[in-house]
């Protein structure tokens, strides 16, 4: 995000007990500040991969998908 840009949008999502504490545990390691930050990061993330590395990322994707 740039540093100017105001955040405007609200996104609600849905996730089981286990992707929230897959969250928790990955704010706590990386220090994020609040779950938001941490959701929002994790976001960035993934899409800094699949546009760096597109087949790593759908080969994660798809062991992904397999697994819920």
């Amino acid at each position: 995000m740039a540093s100017n840009e105001k955040r405007l949008s609200k996104l609600q999502i849905l996730v089981t007990d286990s992707e929230l504490q897959n969250i928790d545990d990955w704010r706590f390691d990386n220090r994020a500040e609040n779950r938001s930050s941490a959701v929002r990061e994790l976001i960035a993330l993934g899409l800094s991969l699949t546009q760096e590395r597109p087949e790593e990322a759908e080969e994660k994707l798809k062991t992904l998908r397999g697994s819920s």
